[in-house]
């Protein structure tokens, strides 16, 4: 289900050569460099054909492009066409060796950004072409996932009867919790198979949610299951389900055929036309993924549903809304100013919150110099997001596909919700004036702890680092659709934007009693670290390393992070009765110092 673009070496390299830029170094000499990409790019042909330099001059020609610099655009072309002839010509005399250079041709006669991306798609398929995945022993992992993951849910399908709906969901999610997990390889070797198992799963839970249950359609779509997965395992070739071109506009407009049919009450037709929007997603649902991946999981849980209970009004509207934002995507839009501002202001909110309270309990402990470690957490988490963002590039086959996002963003979570906890517990532990005082008493003109340090770091160096290269990631993937000047527009609104919030704080928090300061920064960390707990969990169920258990009598209230899945449910549940329990510890420890004193 994840969408892997021609254009990820590309938007690599573009973010290098703009990093390169900013610093103010000089472009290198024609001839020289010429020679060394050419040098880099020509291998034997018996050896991986190494791309990366072509591809970083055509970022760097992209950038010029952008810069409105077409006589430094045509210099870097003339550089990578010399540089594409000096390939091996067995190599560079196939039928998409020949594509490509045509495509430098066209592109040195006439630089736009068009012409470019022809380039940048050319070399892409070339590439894929001379250096093919092996991708064998991938299939052979999935075989060995997949296959047991089939037969447990195929078991309990031939035991059920047509009672047994909280047993089928059960399976139904233990079932697909695997293939998330796996799905990849199949999506990158066979379209036909993968189409062909998306649909099968997603007619099953339809009969599954469907009053009363259809046992025979789950049987049914169970056997069509069982043959793609052993098709594919045989390594059968596929055809994909359609032979045509199919939009996201194309998909729309089933939806909204299917939700005029379930309004007219003719259920039939409307499941028919959900049904043909099930097995043209794979072919849309990259346009959706790479531009709202909240749309894209919620298509993904609730079109089944709508499908089954599709003349329920609740339904519809959920339809309505999901064609509405379906809508809203243009897949070839360019992205605005405003679109690269919301990137950041999105995923720096969180993290700001988290530091300005504790600059703010700082300042109030009288613990200025503490200060320090919170900002070093800050400065290295904005460094190992850049170089965990270049990682992730580099040793990932599809670094900003939403899965190794929400992989990398859901462990980082987790490991910040637990020094939240430590965190919220001492701040709380000051929010009585008694308590206050005990503490100044106790600590004044007396450093903090080396323990408190680290937690101060730490936890600033995880909030930063959380967003900060998922931040990155998404810049990289927008950067060849938004110019220079809406781009930086963009990031300059949102530091303005960050800087007034970040102000507002720090000027409120002065003039709160310190007590009451405490208190109101608890609950700030305590609420982060319950929607925090909730995303990475959900990230981590999205991309199969958890289980997933749907509550569907539950809402999914994502600006809380509250999730309708008995995992996430269960562990915010937790979450909530760990810090009602140290609240309630807290209390009476407050209590038995007063009566100490008195």
């Amino acid at each position: 289900m994840i969408n892997i673009t021609q254009k990820t070496l590309l938007n690599f390299g573009l973010a290098s050569s703009l990093l390169i830029t900013s610093q103010g170094l000089q472009a290198q000499q024609p001839t020289p460099a010429s020679a060394q990409i050419a040098t880099q790019a020509s291998q034997p042909a018996s050896k991986k054909l190494n791309l990366s330099p072509i591809f970083i001059k055509l970022s760097d020609a992209m950038a010029a492009i952008k810069a409105n610099d077409t006589l430094k655009a045509k210099d870097t072309l003339a550089q990578i066409q010399t540089a594409f002839d000096a390939i091996d010509a067995t190599a560079k005399n196939s039928t998409l060796g020949q594509q490509t250079s045509q495509a430098i041709g066209q592109a040195i006669s006439n630089p736009t950004e068009t012409n470019l991306s022809a380039v940048s798609n050319a070399l892409y398929a070339f590439e894929k072409e001379q250096n093919p995945v092996d991708y064998s022993a991938k299939r052979k992992e999935f075989a060995k996932k997949m296959v047991p993951a089939y037969d447990n849910l195929n078991q309990v399908i031939q035991r059920a009867a047509a009672t047994d709906v909280e047993t089928l969901r059960a399976a139904y999610n233990q079932f697909n919790a695997v293939w998330l997990g796996n799905e990849r390889v199949v999506r990158n070797t066979s379209m036909g198979h993968y189409g062909k198992i998306e649909t099968s799963m997603a007619l099953m839970r339809v009969a599954i949610e469907t009053q009363p249950i259809n046992m025979a359609q789950i049987k049914t779509q169970s056997a069509a299951l069982k043959d793609a997965i052993d098709s594919y395992n045989k390594g059968d070739v596929a055809a994909v389900q359609t032979t045509q071109t199919v939009t996201l506009a194309d998909s729309i407009q089933l939806l909204r055929d299917g939700l005029q049919a379930f309004k007219t009450n003719d259920a039939a037709i409307g499941q028919a036309k959900l049904g043909e929007f099930i097995s043209i997603w794979p072919m849309v649902e990259g346009d959706v993924s790479t531009r709202n991946p909240s749309l894209y999981n919620r298509v993904e849980s609730q079109i089944p549903l709508v499908m089954a209970k599709g003349q329920d009004p609740k339904q519809q509207q959920t339809l309505q809304s999901i064609i509405n934002e379906l809508a809203a995507i243009n897949p070839t839009a360019q992205y605005t100013a405003v679109d690269s501002m919301l990137i950041l202001l999105r995923e720096g909110l969180e993290a700001l919150l988290i530091v300005i309270s504790l600059l703010s309990a700082l300042t109030a402990a009288k613990q200025v110099k503490a200060k320090k470690w919170v900002y070093a957490g800050v400065a290295f988490g904005l460094l190992a997001s850049i170089a965990g963002a270049m990682a992730l590039q580099l040793l990932f086959p599809a670094v900003t596909s939403a899965a190794n996002r929400e992989m990398f963003e859901g462990v980082i979570g987790i490991v910040a919700v637990i020094m939240m906890i430590g965190i919220g517990a001492w701040l709380h532990s000051k929010s009585s004036v008694q308590s206050w005082n005990a503490y100044i008493k106790r600590h004044m003109g007396q450093a903090m702890t080396a323990g408190s340090f680290v937690s101060l770091f730490g936890l600033s160096f995880l909030s930063v680092f959380r967003e900060g290269a998922e931040t990155i990631l998404f810049y990289v993937g927008i950067l060849p659709n938004i110019s220079m000047s809406n781009f930086l527009t963009g990031i300059g609104l949102a530091l303005v934007a960050l800087a007034a919030v970040a102000w507002v704080m720090l000027r409120t928090s002065v003039k709160l009693p310190i007590p009451q300061l405490f208190k109101v920064l608890t609950w700030v960390i305590y609420l982060l670290g319950f929607k925090i707990l909730g995303v990475s969990l959900h990230a981590l169920q999205l991309t199969g390393y958890l289980p997933m258990t749907a509550m569907s009598r539950l809402p999914a209230i994502e600006s809380l992070g509250f999730y309708p899945t008995l995992q996430t449910f269960l562990a915010q549940i937790g979450y909530v009765i760990i810090v009602i329990g140290i609240n309630l510890w807290m209390k009476n420890h407050q209590r038995q110092q007063t009566a100490a004193l008195a």
